[in-house]
This record gives C-alpha cells, sequence and structure tokens, in this order.
C-alpha cells in the first residue's frame, strides 16, 4: 500500500509542471496557521474525546486548481473520559502530511477545495484508576481527505476553513473542523 502512495505522489508531482504550464505561470507560495477541533474516536469508549491542536502549513499553488501543500501539528487542548473506574486523558502528540489541494476557481473571494493526502500521527493516553497509572503513546497513518473553502481578505491574506479526516483506522477515528488563515507570498 505505502508504495502506491508513494507512485501516486511521485507521478502526481511530475504532472504537476504539466499542469502550470498548460494554465500559465500562476505558482504562489503560502503558509499558515489553523486551530483544528479534532474529535477522537474508538470502537469501546462510550464517548467521543474532544482535543485541539495547531496546524502550520505551507504549500505552493501550482496552477488555479491544484496546490501541494505539507502540514505539520501538535496538541494544545486534550481531554479526560471514563472508562469504568479508570480516568483516561488523551493528547494528540503531533499531525504530519503532504496534501493535495483540488479546487474551483471562480469570480468570488470564495475558493472551495477538496484535499486528499496522507497524515501520520502520535496520540498519548494516561490512565489512572485503583490498580495505578499507566502512559501509552501509539502512532498511526493513514490516507486523509476534506473539503474546506479560503475566503479572500485582501490579495496576499485568506481565511480558512475545514472539515478533515485525518485518519480511520483498526476502529479509531481521527476527524476535526479547523479555522485558520494563511498569507500568500
Amino acid at each position: 500500500m505505502g508504495k502506491i502512495i508513494l507512485a501516486g505522489s511521485f507521478v502526481a508531482l511530475m504532472a504537476a509542471p504539466v499542469f502550470a504550464s498548460a494554465q500559465g505561470n500562476v505558482q504562489q507560495a503560502y503558509a499558515g496557521v489553523n486551530y483544528a477541533f479534532v474529535t477522537y474516536e474508538e470502537e469501546g469508549l462510550s464517548e467521543d474525546i474532544d482535543l485541539g491542536a495547531l496546524v502550520a502549513k505551507v504549500g505552493t499553488k501550482v496552477n488555479p486548481y491544484f496546490a501541494a501543500e505539507l502540514r505539520a501539528g501538535f496538541g494544545v487542548a486534550d481531554e479526560s473520559a471514563s472508562v469504568g473506574n479508570v480516568s483516561v486523558k488523551v493528547e494528540i502528540d503531533y499531525l504530519v502530511g503532504g496534501y493535495g489541494v483540488l479546487g474551483i476557481p471562480n469570480e468570488t473571494p470564495i475558493y472551495p477545495y477538496v484535499v486528499l493526502g496522507f497524515t501520520k500521527g502520535e496520540l498519548t493516553a494516561s490512565a489512572k484508576g485503583p490498580g495505578g497509572s499507566a502512559t501509552v503513546s501509539a502512532s498511526e497513518s493513514d490516507i486523509s481527505y476534506g473539503v474546506g473553502a479560503n475566503f479572500d481578505l485582501s490579495s496576499n491574506v485568506q481565511m480558512n476553513a475545514e472539515y478533515m479526516s485525518y485518519i480511520d483506522k483498526d476502529g479509531a477515528e481521527i476527524s476535526g473542523i479547523s479555522v485558520g488563515a494563511s498569507y500568500l507570498f
């Protein structure tokens, strides 16, 4: 599976200059930060766990329809849940990934898009109960997808709102809504 993703990413990166030349030279770099309201769901937990993360992103708009983007984030808000007599605190250690962003240019200041890529993340759970305490960290990676929109505030500043499914694997799901801003160079 990993070789398929790497091969697909390589083909997409190699094809990007072709799309760029077909649309004219519109390359534009950007950097931004989003606050992600992340939900962690796992089979066996009676309630979802709500977390928060700051996610930085850098990217380049290759043409009016396509951008390539890298993101890295870390947890800033954790939550506790109870499982029987045990209290479990969950926090995001990190989320990192690479993504392709396919959008629909139009005459309005709103740029709707879909995003597809690959995310690797790590969570830490600390449990306390009558028998003592324990801490466990686990990392996972998965294909990620989402939908969002950029809102132009000026020629160089955009606001952003997005839903993203980061990881959905082995009975656990990390997804969320984020809002943020980007600066275009």
